[in-house]
């Protein structure tokens, strides 16, 4: 197959407005971190450990953006511009409903969670106030990532762009105020930051809603005449996104490791940590081609051109292998410098410079697997990935890494070797499953 050059261009455009939003949310991250890092380590654990849990609350009810990206990239390809209102009617209906659910029983049940994710008093008594206030805000926050897949869906990229700049800036500002009680504001501490984040949330989604109203449904001809109501259509949604809801529950596998790690000291948990947010970079360019793929593919399969689809697949796995393979090298090359920036320890640095370095070799493969995965999302194989992760996750994952700790009583680089053959085993997973085609007979 040759490489077409205006093809990789199409890809990475809309690519590019994917990774500034995800860079944007990491930015917040830190920042984040380092105000609520000024309350004390109390603090930072419960904000810590409530954020996880919402994460992975959004991860889970947030992926009906992938069913609606989906159905929205095939109907865009099909030319049926009387349907996407019709889409995005149901979808957001449906992300309500969900959303105002979870938030409710998130927020009666935020007490109890906490007392399971901790056992320090102190750290419960600040984490408690903190997720039950966030679990308010996630009805927004599962609204916002379905209307991320209905312009994912249709090239729109620059929206979401855009809007989680919007948020992510608001919710920094907000943050300067409310944590520490700036001018007429209250300090409120970890409180503040919980309430900054569900503001900011809320904002956005009033902005997204106003740009998709305005900037894409008033200017699609017809798109006004589509079916609205569909119990069919909302049950398509939900068919296509439920595989990928179940393998956002893969994060435990991965805490599963972590915990194995830890058995070897502090020290090999700590750099294991920084690792996994160092390498967060990468994969995030991974993920930002990989959506962009899953639009053109998408569309493609609407159009009925089978060969395109394949080729846009195959072009973008090139293209997010190589970006992902130059940061590799990046860490390859300079690991102490990178892991520097997380610790001041060179200790705990040295620990980590052989796993470092390997899994920056170890990109160009993942690279591949993460593009395709999304990828085949897009074109509906989303059971085939979501029992592709488990398998590799539950089947090659967790059972080397025990076998390297406990039977053959190794070190943290013969640990971090089972992470290595999860990303082997799972890029030739869905390598072959492209390259086999089944996905592309798929109707949605």
């Amino acid at each position: 197959m040759t490489i077409d050059s205006k093809m990789i261009q199409e890809i990475f455009r809309l690519a590019l407005p994917v990774m500034v939003g995800m860079i944007s949310s990491t930015v917040l991250n830190i920042v984040d971190t380092a105000m609520v890092g000024r309350l004390g380590n109390e603090a930072l654990g419960a904000v810590g450990l409530g954020s996880f849990f919402i994460l992975v609350m959004i991860l889970i009810f947030g992926s009906l953006g992938i069913g609606t990206q989906a159905i929205t990239s095939r109907r865009l390809g099909e030319k049926r511009n009387q349907a996407f209102a019709g889409i995005i009617f149901n979808a957001m209906l449906l992300a309500l409903l969900v959303g105002i659910a979870t938030s409710l029983a998130g927020f009666l049940l935020s007490p109890r969670i906490f007392t399971l994710l901790s056992s320090r008093s102190e750290v419960v008594r600040i984490g408690t106030p903190y997720l039950s206030i966030r679990f308010l805000g996630l009805f927004a926050m599962i609204m916002i990532f379905t209307l991320r897949g209905f312009v994912f869906g249709l090239a729109r990229v620059r929206i979401d762009m855009i809007v989680s700049v919007i948020i992510n800036l608001l919710n920094i500002v907000l943050n300067w105020f409310l944590i520490f009680g700036h001018g007429f504001f209250p300090r409120l501490e970890a409180r503040g930051a919980a309430i900054a984040s569900v503001i900011s949330t809320v904002v956005g989604l009033i902005i997204y809603l106003i740009f998709v109203k305005l900037r894409i449904l008033d200017h699609l001809p017809g798109s006004g005449r589509g079916r609205l109501l569909s119990r069919q259509l909302m049950w398509q949604i939900t068919k296509i996104s439920t595989p990928r809801a179940v393998q956002s529950f893969s994060v435990i596998g991965f805490l599963v490791f972590l915990s194995f790690v830890g058995r070897l000291g502090v020290g090999e948990l700590a750099i294991s940590n920084i690792i996994f947010k160092a390498f967060n970079l990468s994969f995030m360019l991974g993920m930002a081609v990989g959506t962009a793929s899953a639009t053109l593919v998408g569309r493609s399969m609407g159009e009925e051109n089978q060969h395109l689809a394949v080729r846009y697949g195959w072009h973008a796995a090139g293209l997010g292998s190589l970006m992902m393979g130059v940061i590799g090298a990046l860490f390859m090359f300079f690991p102490r410098e990178i892991m520097g920036l997380f610790t001041a320890s060179r200790e705990t640095v040295e620990l980590g410079v052989k796993p470092f370095r390997l899994l920056g070799a170890f990109q160009l493969i993942d690279g591949v697997g993460i593009v395709l995965s999304r990828t085949l999302q897009g074109a509906g194989s989303t059971l085939f990935v979501m029992i592709s992760e488990m398998i590799c996750i539950w089947g090659v994952l967790i059972p080397s890494a025990w076998l390297a700790l406990e039977i053959l009583r190794g070190g943290l680089i013969e640990t971090w070797s089972s992470i290595f053959l999860y990303i082997i085993f799972f890029a030739v997973l869905m390598v072959w499953k492209f390259h086999e085609g089944g996905w592309k007979k798929i109707r949605i």
